[in-house]
């Protein structure tokens, strides 16, 4: 697990106000075995990924930030999109306005379709 994974299990966990302790005890696993993950000593089971998920009333890919896409990829993505000369700029303008704001949303299921269409209209 990476930095930004111990941190969004710390957060959801404090968002539910409960201590390790209690978590531990809703999981049926040791207090330092929630630690581990949190300060990224030991990987998660699918198991307990599943179960902290339910817990925390999230999917597994909010859970693990899975569809999280970066600000460098989103503009090397407009970038080459810019670029394609098979699309009119007031198109171009269109589509690159729907990919930020369904990033705005966090919505990345719009973000890829628009995507789709970026990919569709360069080639």
């Amino acid at each position: 697990m990476d930095y930004i994974i111990m941190e969004k299990l710390k957060e959801l966990r404090k968002s539910k106000k409960i201590t390790q302790e209690q978590l531990a005890e809703k999981l049926d696993i040791s207090r330092s075995k929630v630690s581990s993950w949190e300060t990224n000593k030991r990987d998660m089971s699918i198991t307990d990924a599943i179960k902290l998920a339910n817990i925390y009333e999230v999917s597994l890919d909010n859970l693990f930030e899975i569809n999280k896409i970066t600000e460098e990829e989103y503009l090397k993505i407009s970038d080459k999109f810019l670029k394609s000369k098979n699309i009119t700029l007031k198109e171009k303008i269109k589509i690159i306005e729907s990919l930020r704001d369904s990033l705005k949303k966090n919505n990345m299921d719009e973000f890829y379709e628009n995507y789709k269409m970026t990919q569709n209209a360069t080639k």
